[in-house]
């Protein structure tokens, strides 16, 4: 397979033009970001709603060692911009993600227009313990054609095999309806075998910043699957639920000959702090 960097200039433009063209809106282009971020190995991707996010359109977190539990995971804060390849990014721009990152946050700026090498170098020294990182429009097409996404072989974009990617034919999750008709923001996060091992679950960033006096040890509601109710422990020091030994046995995460499964799951937590589980 050739490589970006072997293209002439005008088939560059042409590859971007159609990759830019794919996505009519840029809320299109957010929920593409989901799972391409995924594919790099984030995890807790979650596509912020369309206003109230400061600017941020989705949140992602890199895990650090599985044994520290949650103690060294980095977020990530996102802002995607969909504008057209020909279209140059100011500094101003990307400097303004800066301005919405906390402790331990990093930002990324994912653009389908041309930002330059020197604005990249800049936005991760300008401030190094609230870097941001930069992938324009030639870095997101070299990356999707590197991990075969959206492209085929010689490689040609192939709106067939981003659609595939995507999974536009499938209804969005990111949204469930919570007893109370409360839209409830959902995320995806893994149960490893590191929380069965030691009968806890971890919680996703995002649900841990919803709740109220996240820095307090205190009780609260775990709804599973719409159906089961459990009195659980909020445990701030490495953000996880204690009193779940129940929840591993009936769910079949920790089988009777000890053996452990791992479980994909969804989380959420509503207006009155009950915590919402899915486990898929």
């Amino acid at each position: 397979m050739r490589i970006i960097q072997d293209f002439t200039e005008n088939e560059i433009k042409s590859v971007l033009e159609d990759f830019y063209s794919y996505f009519k809106t840029g809320f299109e282009f957010e929920e593409f970001l989901k799972p391409f971020l995924e594919s790099l190995g984030l995890t807790e991707v979650f596509v912020t709603k369309k206003t109230g996010d400061d600017g941020i359109d989705l949140t992602a977190v890199k895990e650090g060692l599985s044994e520290i539990n949650n103690v060294d995971n980095v977020k990530y804060k996102i802002q995607a911009k969909r504008y057209a390849p020909t279209t140059t990014i100011s500094p101003e721009k990307i400097d303004a993600l800066r301005g919405n990152l906390g402790f331990n946050e990093k930002g990324l700026f994912i653009t389908t227009a041309k930002v330059s090498n020197r604005a990249k170098e800049q936005a991760v020294s300008k401030d190094p313990y609230k870097p941001v990182y930069v992938i324009d429009g030639v870095d997101l097409v070299r990356i999707c054609i590197d991990r075969q996404i959206g492209f085929a072989y010689m490689p040609v974009f192939s709106k067939s095999a981003l659609d595939a990617f995507t999974n536009k034919n499938q209804k969005s999750s990111t949204y469930v309806e919570s007893n109370d008709s409360d839209d409830l923001s959902t995320v995806e996060k893994m149960i490893t075998a590191n929380d069965v091992r030691v009968y806890i679950l971890s919680l996703p960033r995002i649900i841990v910043d919803k709740i109220e006096n996240n820095d307090k040890k205190q009780s609260m509601k775990l709804i599973i699957n719409c159906v089961d109710s459990y009195n659980v422990t909020f445990c701030p020091s490495r953000n996880y639920l204690s009193r779940v030994t129940e929840v591993f046995r009936k769910y079949g995460l920790k089988q009777e000959d000890g053996t452990i499964i791992e479980k994909k799951a969804k989380w959420a937590i509503d207006k009155q702090q009950i915590i919402h589980l899915t486990i898929l």
